[in-house]
């Protein structure tokens, strides 16, 4: 069986949907994409790619600073912590045990999922090397709110690939 294509889900900026957008290992991104809701057209300036298909930088805006998390639907984590707690006065709270054992098991089967700092285009199926460290508010805070911010971890020149985990 042949390996998916690696792909981007890129957020419009006219609409709050997601541009999803087949990637070509070898090259990049392409140098657009269309909205498909709202016929927005979104110029693209991809980030470079490792040898081995990984992310240098984003294939949407082209910074370098990434972080990685488990490609998960918060929508549904929060629906199934909300039914387990509706349920654990039937269950003598049982039920939050079971949520917690999804929780367990769907972290160990979820992927990873790498999503820039700044336009917060989600990639998938891209190489593991270099690896991105998850969210640090650190580095957030820096692109956010620039030098007013008070926390801002200074930027390394080669981004955060390959970069140590964060503090918190």
């Amino acid at each position: 069986m042949a390996a998916a294509k690696p792909w981007i889900d890129v957020p419009c900026e006219g609409c709050d949907h997601y541009i999803p957008c087949e990637v070509d290992p070898r090259r990049g991104a392409p140098e657009f994409v269309v909205c498909p809701n709202c016929a927005l057209k979104r110029s693209l300036s991809p980030g470079e790619l490792s040898g081995e298909g990984g992310l240098c930088g984003c294939q949407a805006c082209g910074h370098n600073e990434l972080y990685s998390g488990k490609d998960f639907p918060k929508l549904l984590g929060v629906g199934i912590v909300v039914i387990a707690a509706a349920f654990a006065p039937f269950t003598n709270y049982i039920s939050l045990f079971v949520a917690a054992a999804i929780d367990c098991v769907l972290w160990f089967l979820l992927p990873e999922t790498v999503i820039c700092y700044v336009c917060e285009t989600e990639h998938r199926g891209f190489g593991n090397d270099p690896r991105h460290p998850r969210y640090d508010l650190q580095i957030a805070d820096r692109l956010k709110y620039g030098d007013k911010a008070v926390m801002g971890k200074p930027a390394r020149p080669e981004g955060t690939a390959d970069g140590p985990e964060p503090e918190h």
